[in-house]
């Protein structure tokens, strides 16, 4: 079945459907009041709503490259990078086992999962984590952007601030989870926190259009026209006959569907503010990203590309 198809099988209608341009046809008034007074409509520049993706991601992505947040996690007694990756990603949810995390994280092998859950909560509780995470990624960025960027990212952060409130979780438990904890104060930190919301509620997303697809991971990873990095199966923890098999099975498959379902999946996060809310959003995060840019490796196994 194809994502068109599948869509229609959920009962969403052709107005809602990505056209051939990748832009969204629905024009659905959500009632809401915008800046400037002006009426919120559904978004319909899928293009806007990917950029921004990306955007955020970059801005988050400093939490699982950076020195800081390692060394955080060291200091807890978290021994290895996956061990802190894991442990940190899943604070928000509690200290949860490997079945859940495999299932909300998509893309790694249980195995890999479980080597690390639940074992990780016996050296540290998930609040002790998630304030080494959330310190160790506002200290990255302090170090990255310095002082020059202290006006856009307090005016960004009002922004995300916004679109974090309004957001709708349901069906969205890596977004919501992120969300229920308390949004620091200062502006910086806030902007992270934002960031690692919206990043969620993308992934969500994405995690429902690939079931939408019909794929099963690590069908996804191998699509044609991803860009990863080579190394991507290790990273995933996928053995040699899990990842052939997968292979064989995407061999002719599109990306472009999947990508436009995730991004109209996307789109809400951002339809509480107005066209020019958004543009200005992307306006204010680009040099924060770019910057911030600075401390991704490309290709990574993300599949993020470079700004």
């Amino acid at each position: 079945m194809d994502i068109a198809a599948a869509l229609w099988a959920t009962g969403r209608t052709p107005a809602s459907l990505p056209s051939a341009s990748g832009a969204f046809c629905s024009g659905r008034s959500l009632g809401r009041q915008g800046d400037q007074d002006e009426e919120v409509t559904a978004i319909d520049d899928s293009a806007l709503v990917r950029r921004l993706g990306v955007l955020v991601e970059s801005i988050h992505a400093v939490v699982y490259f950076a020195p800081e947040p390692q060394s955080a996690y060291a200091q807890l007694g978290l021994k290895g990078y996956w061990r802190g990756y894991f442990a940190s990603r899943a604070a928000p949810l509690g200290a949860t086992g490997p079945q859940l995390v495999t299932a909300l994280f998509g893309g790694f092998s249980p195995a890999m999962v479980a080597r690390a859950l639940p074992e990780v909560w016996t050296i540290a509780s998930p609040q002790q984590v998630q304030a080494a995470r959330q310190a160790g990624a506002t200290a990255a960025l302090h170090r990255l952007l310095g002082g020059s960027h202290l006006e856009s990212v307090a005016a960004a952060a009002a922004l995300t601030g916004r679109c974090v409130q309004a957001l709708p979780l349901p069906g969205r438990p890596m977004a919501a989870a992120q969300a229920g904890l308390q949004r620091p104060p200062a502006p910086l930190a806030a902007l992270w926190h934002d960031c690692t919301v919206l990043r969620e509620h993308r992934g969500d997303g994405h995690l429902a259009a690939v079931a939408l697809a019909g794929l099963v991971w690590p069908e996804p990873h191998l699509l044609p026209g991803r860009q990863v990095d080579a190394q991507q199966q290790q990273y995933r923890g996928w053995d040699d006959e899990s990842w052939q098999r997968a292979t064989d099975r995407v061999r002719g498959r599109d990306t472009a569907g999947l990508e436009a379902v995730t991004d109209q999946l996307a789109a809400p996060a951002y339809e509480v503010l107005a066209a020019t809310g958004r543009v200005e959003l992307a306006r204010l995060l680009e040099p924060l990203a770019l910057a911030v840019s600075a401390q991704l490796p490309y290709p990574n196994a993300m599949g993020l590309l470079p700004l």
